[in-house]
């Protein structure tokens, strides 16, 4: 699923932490998304 060689998953608590949006990159439309299932534990 993150296989777009772009930002790797190790790397996105460290671009939340800088509060950069930038850095997380572009935003999409939110055109088709909803949600679907929530798990508790």
């Amino acid at each position: 699923m993150w296989d777009y060689g772009k930002i790797k998953p190790e790397e996105i608590p460290s671009i939340i932490e800088s509060k950069d949006r930038k850095k997380a990159g572009k935003t999409l439309p939110p055109h088709g998304l909803m949600l679907l299932h929530v798990d508790y534990d």
